[in-house]
């Protein structure tokens, strides 16, 4: 769990005066909260990398994660961000297990490359990613095909025993991306451990990637671009030079001295 001040500090960063309910409502509300203030980015991991240091990439513990978002707006990819998801939502009394995952396991296998987070409510499981961005959780049942409709965040889920393969929208490309449930409770160090491998295995370590939950839109940096995707399909426009720190900086919430940091790209 998290310390209390931090809890209540990261609780009203998000936009709530009070702890949300730890039910369905409370749940929905926070996770909306999330995808719309704590960015899915790589740019802690960015600097750290291009700084060639080997001590372990600095945001993957909870407090040390919410100690730079409160600080300077950053977020993490999938395994600092679902570690801290996971310490706020027990923090503020919800049932909530870390998932380990394969991330497009139809093309690397069944590896653990991607964190995720289940919370229990009243007998059912609901995925609640802090990758994906879903907007809304969606419950996950053993054995069980659903989806969820929506022209941004469309998901499907897929039973493959014991678990379940969420495929989730794209935030850019016209395509779904299949997620593999391979454990639905590790502990913290699997996931600490996982992401130091990840710094040698990840499509997030050599150029700027960021999403967020803006307006009606998600909204991503990446590969050079700037990516929106609404109800009407999705547009891009170049992000270079003042485009790239002012989007940071405006959009993204990140503090103009990490966002003078965070290194160019260095391939796609």
């Amino acid at each position: 769990m998290l310390d209390p001040a931090t809890t209540e500090a990261v609780l009203e960063r998000l936009g709530f005066s009070d702890p949300p309910a730890a039910d369905r409502v409370g749940l929905a509300e926070l996770y909306a909260a999330w995808g719309r203030t704590v960015p899915f980015d790589n740019v802690v991991k960015r600097i750290h990398l291009a700084g060639g240091s080997s001590d372990p990439i600095p945001n993957g513990p909870p407090e040390a994660f919410f100690e730079r978002f409160l600080r300077d707006g950053t977020g993490g990819t999938c395994w600092p961000s679902s570690g801290a998801l996971h310490a706020l939502l027990v923090s503020a009394g919800f049932d909530a297990r870390r998932g380990s995952a394969a991330m497009r396991d139809d093309v690397a296998g069944p590896i653990p490359t991607h964190g995720t987070v289940l919370v229990a409510l009243d007998g059912t499981d609901y995925w609640v990613d802090s990758s994906m961005l879903t907007e809304r959780v969606f419950p996950v049942v053993p054995g069980a095909e659903s989806q969820m409709s929506d022209p941004v965040h469309h998901v499907r889920v897929e039973a493959v025993e014991p678990y379940w393969r969420v495929w989730w929208t794209h935030p850019f490309l016209p395509e779904m991306l299949g997620c593999l449930l391979l454990d639905d409770d590790v502990t913290e160090e699997h996931y600490l451990a996982r992401y130091e491998w990840s710094r040698e295995f990840s499509p997030f370590n050599t150029f700027l990637n960021a999403t967020k939950n803006i307006g009606d839109a998600r909204v991503t940096l990446a590969v050079g671009q700037r990516w929106e995707r609404t109800a009407d399909g999705v547009t891009s426009k170049p992000l270079e030079g003042d485009a790239r720190i002012k989007a940071m900086v405006e959009e993204f919430g990140f503090s103009e001295a990490v966002a003078a940091a965070t290194p160019l790209d260095e391939a796609f």
